[in-house]
């Protein structure tokens, strides 16, 4: 499988190319492989030959953009030409787009009248977040999937449209499974050199993948065989030997996100949440509230990022932060507490440090972090070094990371586990 992304702000640096990570992992989860993934300009003789040439090493291509109403929206008319046909209206999709431009009280011009002209024999993908379908086109063992450049439409089209069609329709020579498996609290080099042995005895049709990212490590292990069944029993007679070396940093097996894992142990142990954030910010609380169901167990968060704030709404000692200063383990931990009292919850995470680019000096550095972590028994606290590298943005997502795996390791305590459910 190809993948080509097409558009002019692709290549300006104006747009960041996530359409391509995303369909990249959501086929890799299916068990596609991508050969290439390549970007080109909003030009037809560039996408005619980019499509030739593709096709003349994959049998299935994949293209973004170039799908909507505008002049510098090529790629339906290529395609048309590629294939060498012509158009013709899908009425369902006119009927969409009439009920759509009615819906917000407008009437629906010639150019909105032409996102329902497809190319004649095309598999129409309906698009319920905009006006322009996607398109699948097939001739001599080849097969075109186009999708929309705007990110939220294509992932909905990928995922309910494409995905259960590739599964009828491709054909791969071997089955590939994947296994993803999460840590935290351990960086890449120390994770490999703790599973070299381990990873250097695989067999030859498995493979491992590091897959880092802020504060975490994601390992895939995949493996090809004839046969599903066979590729996920070569995995699955790997994985207690890696699960045992990497228990300490183990957060989940079963394609879980971090936060997603937190969530599930409060919401399953019926616990409450709150959140005191200084240097992060509210990330953390932004990334809890992205899930639904999070008001099952988080009761809110306040960002205390001055010291008044701190003193006059957390109660943190005026002492402390003199003392201290507002980044130290006495002011997380009055932090944690008092959030933990002043919202009643049963757990409360607080945060407290320097994310520059100013602001660091030779006794509290730049990456200095303070985490407290408040339980119906104990306050646990851990000083971070995340360094400078990365800058800001990872400062905060390390730390928001680490904060919590550290209320992820006191749950785990509390109700009695030792491994992820």
């Amino acid at each position: 499988m190809h993948i080509i992304n097409i558009g002019n702000e692709l290549l300006f640096g104006k747009t960041i190319n996530t359409n391509a990570a995303f369909i990249a992992d959501k086929l890799t989860e299916t068990g596609i492989e991508i050969k290439k993934s390549i970007v080109i300009a909003d030009n037809p003789v560039t996408i005619l030959k980019t499509i030739a040439d593709c096709f003349k090493e994959t049998d299935w291509i994949i293209t973004t953009g170039g799908l909507g109403p505008t002049k510098d929206d090529m790629t339906k008319n290529v395609i048309a030409q590629y294939f060498d046909v012509g158009f013709e209206v899908h009425q369902a999709t006119l009927e969409t787009v009439v009920k759509m431009f009615a819906d917000r009280g407008l009437e629906v011009n010639e150019i909105n009248r032409k996102q329902a002209e497809v190319p004649v024999g095309a598999i129409v993908l309906p698009n319920k977040n905009g006006t322009a379908p996607g398109l699948w086109l097939e001739k001599n063992g080849k097969t075109l999937i186009a999708l929309q450049g705007v990110p939220f439409e294509m992932q909905a089209i990928l995922v309910e449209s494409v995905i259960p069609l590739l599964k009828q329709k491709y054909k791969s020579a071997h089955a590939v499974v994947h296994k993803n498996i999460l840590t935290s609290g351990v960086g890449e080099s120390l994770l490999a050199q703790k599973i070299e042995n381990w990873e250097n005895a695989l067999p030859a049709d498995i493979t491992l993948a590091y897959l880092p990212s802020p504060g975490q490590v994601l390992l895939r292990l995949t493996a090809r065989a004839n046969d599903e069944t066979t590729a996920t029993q070569l995995i699955e007679n790997q994985l207690p030997d890696l699960l045992k070396i990497i228990q300490p940093y183990l957060v989940s097996t079963e394609g879980e996100t971090l936060v997603e894992v937190v969530s599930k142990l409060l919401k399953k142990n019926k616990k409450k949440l709150a959140i005191a954030e200084s240097c992060t910010g509210g990330y953390i609380s932004h990334l809890i509230t992205s899930l639904s169901g999070s008001s099952q167990f988080f009761e809110g968060a306040i960002v205390s990022y001055s010291n008044e704030i701190k003193q006059d709404i957390l109660n943190v000692r005026e002492t402390n932060l003199k003392k201290y200063g507002a980044v130290s383990e006495m002011v997380v931990t009055d932090m944690a507490l008092n959030t933990m009292s002043l919202f009643e919850t049963d757990y409360a995470i607080a945060t407290s440090g320097i994310a520059g680019p100013s602001g660091g000096t030779e006794e509290k550095p730049i990456g200095l972090v303070w985490v407290a972590i408040a339980t119906p028994t104990r306050v646990v606290t851990q000083k971070f070094l995340f360094g400078k590298n990365g800058g800001r943005e990872v400062i905060i997502k390390r730390a928001a990371m680490a904060a919590l795996n550290m209320l992820r390791i006191e749950l785990l305590k509390d109700v009695g586990c030792s491994s992820v459910s």
